[in-house]
């Protein structure tokens, strides 16, 4: 597949990165200000030191995961990695994720490393597009969960309810549509079609037969969802180079080549679906240890009130995707921002001082994440 490389300037880079920095300042200052983060949350009562190491040790766990995963994901590109060069690779992303300009400049490092190792180039871009797919569509299904899970609290809360439900339909919506537009790349329009068809009726069930406030009102919502992602299939392989919604709307333009990158990555992986749902667990893991460290954190500050997992469960997996938005250093400030308000929204209001758990779960993970530096210099050597 042959896609255009639009141009894109220093200048306008250049003024982006800056516009970052100065949105991720904004929100701490405001997070300080406010009393979302206060140094006095941030110390660690001796008696409390053993839950620290634990949540530290599933920190590094919940990152260490990276480096099996990565040796899937490649394998299923065709591409051999040994579990010690993801190690050192995955370190060396988490580098340039928490102390350079995220995400982005993560995936630029774990490109260049892994190129250098394997001497591919386009497959292993194509693996960490996926990747990050992967990554993105879990925290999708984490973030319905969360909602799932606590759905007494956004019953009792008409400011939670308000914003839940909509919420709720977005993430099946968009969750969906992936899963549906994936199958129809890797199997046809047909067969994604037909997978399709299999949610609208659960949906209904649901609604129809379902109990309480839960199905009257989210059962409507995900029969909509489910019914709408029914496009997805369809309109999925139209956005392939020589789709017609691809050359009416996008050859030539930068979102052309952001679409194209994706597909021919997705295309690399239709002959590797095994592969792709091993890819798909393990990630699940890793997320679902990471959220866990949130709430061990959270249980040794001092706080005026700590949060329980459920709510924790909650607020996590939102603020995780809300550090999808290009910020420095892994979301700086907009993941600390989205958890404070979340958590107080899905505490009732009772737990206020969210962005300091964040922010602790943030020390501890950039300071593991410093491991990469040693092994950038040795590679140097």
């Amino acid at each position: 597949m042959n896609y255009p490389d639009p141009v894109t300037g220093r200048r306008q880079a250049l003024v982006s990165n800056v516009l970052k920095v100065f949105l991720a300042g904004g929100l701490l200052f405001w997070l300080g200000q406010s009393g979302g983060i206060r140094f006095e949350y941030l110390i660690v009562p001796a008696a409390k030191i053993p839950v620290l190491l634990a949540a530290c040790m599933v920190v590094a766990v919940g990152m260490a995961l990276a480096a099996p995963r990565y040796v899937v994901l490649l394998k299923g590109a065709g591409i051999d990695l040994s579990l010690k060069d993801s190690l050192r690779i995955s370190a060396i992303m988490y580098f340039f994720t928490q102390c350079v300009l995220g995400a982005a400049s993560g995936d630029v490092g774990r490109y260049f490393y892994t190129t250098r190792v394997t001497g591919h180039g386009a497959k292993v871009g194509a693996a960490i597009i996926v990747d990050r797919l992967v990554g993105i569509m879990g925290l999708f299904l984490f973030g319905g969960l969360g909602l799932a899970f606590n759905w007494t609290l956004v019953e009792h809360s008409g400011d939670l309810r308000l914003i839940a439900v909509p919420a709720l339909g977005i993430l099946c919506l968009l969750w969906l549509s992936a899963l549906l537009g994936f199958v129809a790349l890797a199997r046809g329009r047909m067969a994604g079609f037909a997978v399709g068809l299999v949610f609208p009726v659960l949906a209904a069930f649901f609604s129809a037969y379902g109990d309480g406030f839960f199905a009257r009102e989210v059962g409507p919502i995900l029969l909509g969802a489910a019914l709408v992602s029914l496009v997805a299939p369809l309109l999925a392989p139209e956005l392939l180079e020589n789709g017609f919604i691809y050359r009416k709307f996008f050859a030539g333009s930068k979102i052309g080549e952001k679409i194209g990158e994706v597909l021919s990555a997705i295309l690399i992986y239709r002959s590797s679906v095994p592969a792709v749902l091993k890819i798909v667990g393990m990630t699940m893991l890793q997320h679902l240890t990471l959220i866990y460290s949130i709430y061990l954190f959270s249980q040794i500050q001092n706080l005026p009130v700590q949060p329980v997992f459920n709510e924790v469960f909650f607020a996590a997996p939102l603020s995780f995707l809300a550090g999808v938005i290009p910020a420095p250093a892994a979301g700086l400030g907009v993941n600390e921002a989205a958890f404070e308000s979340l958590l107080f929204l899905g505490s009732g209001g009772s737990v206020s001082a969210g962005a300091s758990i964040f922010l602790m779960y943030r020390i501890w993970n950039t300071l593991f994440s410093f491991s990469g530096l040693f092994f950038i210099v040795r590679a140097k050597k």
